[in-house]
């Protein structure tokens, strides 16, 4: 028997890339100092990603809007339209 935290965790990963809102996630994890993104978060709440090639965790707000991505995970980020590429 499978229980509802499980579910939920099939769920999760059954999306890419992950958002959630308050604490569903672990800790954010600082991406790789090479080979980073520039990227803006667009909203003001406080968001947790998870990097769908990499599996890292990002975490932007209003008082952090910019962060350094993976470049391996900018790209689908982006495609969500919540990001913006730092110039």
């Amino acid at each position: 028997m499978s229980c509802c935290g499980q579910q939920r965790d099939r769920l999760q990963a059954s999306h890419s890339p992950a958002l959630a809102r308050g604490s569903g996630l672990a800790p954010p994890t600082p991406p790789p100092p090479s080979g980073g993104v520039a990227l803006r978060y667009r909203e003001r709440a406080r968001v947790l990603v998870r990097g769908p090639v990499t599996g890292l965790t990002y975490e932007f707000s209003a008082s952090q809007p910019t962060r350094n991505v993976d470049a391996r995970d900018a790209e689908a980020l982006l495609r969500t339209r919540w990001f913006v590429r730092v110039r």
